[in-house]
């Protein structure tokens, strides 16, 4: 593109559509640090339980408290399966979002080469820019799927008491 061709709203147009992304990459932000936050809770939950379990098959303790203990290594068996599952679906989606904001990172490139060296490849731009889009609908699924299975972990902890 002629530097002399660059009017005002051109170059508007140009920083708008190059910004439009970045903001995509904002929002996505935001939600990869919560679901990394869960994510890192679930891990560490996982870990704790079996911690408990090797603790209880190793080390048995009196038989007044025999009862006690087996109802809460039963809970905690339950527990850990349904745990591993939200482990996934949380790292399912933290992996797309972050290959929504590689598109959104990706097209903005792609923008600015296109109007900075002319190239007309603007569709390429457009196709990368919807597959974040469809990249973070996926990592959104997966967070909502997460969600719904935090639920069933904590009926699975109160239930026993």
């Amino acid at each position: 593109m002629d530097i002399q061709e660059f009017t005002t709203p051109a170059a508007l147009q140009t920083i708008q559509a190059i910004l439009t992304p970045a903001l995509m990459i904002s929002a996505c932000g935001l939600l990869l640090l919560g679901l990394n936050n869960r994510y890192s809770v679930v891990i560490n939950r996982i870990r704790l339980l079996n911690d408990e379990k090797r603790k209880r098959l190793s080390d048995p303790e009196s038989i007044e408290r025999e009862y006690i203990d087996a109802v809460r290594f039963e809970s905690v068996m339950r527990q850990i399966p349904s745990l591993l599952v939200r482990a996934n679906h949380l790292r399912r989606s933290l992996i797309c979002f972050w290959i929504g904001v590689s598109c959104y990172l990706l097209s903005s490139l792609v923008l600015g080469v296109t109007v900075f060296f002319g190239v007309k490849i603007a569709f390429v731009a457009v196709s990368v820019f919807i597959a974040g889009i469809i990249a973070a609908t996926g990592g959104a699924v997966f967070a909502l799927l997460d969600i719904a299975l935090a639920h069933k972990v904590l009926q699975l902890e109160s239930e026993v008491y």
